[in-house]
């Protein structure tokens, strides 16, 4: 049977509102959901490299070919396992974090973080303000070709046309460089958290799970 899986963004962890959102989902029609833990090795060490590197891991104990919803930074995580050639059903994005390590390497909003290696950051999941440590700095250029990256498996992109944390922008340009992708804005913010917003996501996951999986 296909399992749902769901990967978290930056600064967050498997138990956040859209995680619980896609467990019910899940449960309610008897699917296998993971959420795996994706402040790797911890939040204070994180790197992209260690995200990938747990997500591949999951992937490959699996018996099919999964549907993967990754939010922010997890979807960015999400297209970098496929892109490594990562076995899919589906793939569907919110608000992915494509270009998260171009925008961090050059724009002023991170600069302070380049020049000394550590930055405070407000941690959602543990409710706290956190110092993010030099790895994922000296991590990101490894990441930073998302632009570049082949991705052949269905998917789908849910954006927010009023995301100040990731520009709709990137998502329009990753849509338009895959045939297979399919871009949905929507009257939202980054957490895609409204009512509307979640119907949507309902029906994205009915989709990529399809009628003879769900009636499994």
């Amino acid at each position: 049977m296909v399992d749902l899986v769901y990967l978290h963004g930056f600064a967050s962890g498997p138990e956040g509102h859209k995680a619980r959102h896609c467990r019910a989902w899940a449960e309610a029609r008897g699917i296998a959901f993971h959420a795996p833990e994706l402040n790797v090795p911890d939040f204070e060490n994180l790197t992209i490299t260690a995200q990938v590197q747990v997500v591949e891991s999951l992937l490959v104990r699996l018996s099919e070919p999964p549907v993967v919803v990754g939010s922010s930074l997890g979807g960015l995580v999400a297209a970098a396992v496929t892109s490594r050639g990562a076995a899919l059903k589906h793939l569907v994005l919110l608000a992915p974090a494509f270009g998260f390590s171009r925008r961090r390497l050059i724009g002023p909003r991170w600069a302070g973080y380049r020049k000394r290696g550590t930055v405070r950051v407000f941690h959602h999941a543990r409710g706290v303000w956190t110092l993010l440590g030099p790895e994922l700095l000296r991590d990101m250029p490894s990441w930073q070709d998302d632009r570049e990256w082949t991705i052949d498996v269905p998917s789908v992109v849910l954006h927010g046309i009023h995301d100040e944390s990731v520009p709709i922008e990137e998502s329009r340009a990753f849509a338009s460089a895959h045939p297979s992708c399919r871009l949905i804005e929507v009257d939202d913010d980054h957490s895609l958290l409204k009512r509307r917003t979640l119907h949507v996501l309902d029906g994205l996951l009915e989709e990529a799970f399809g009628p003879s999986s769900l009636a499994m």
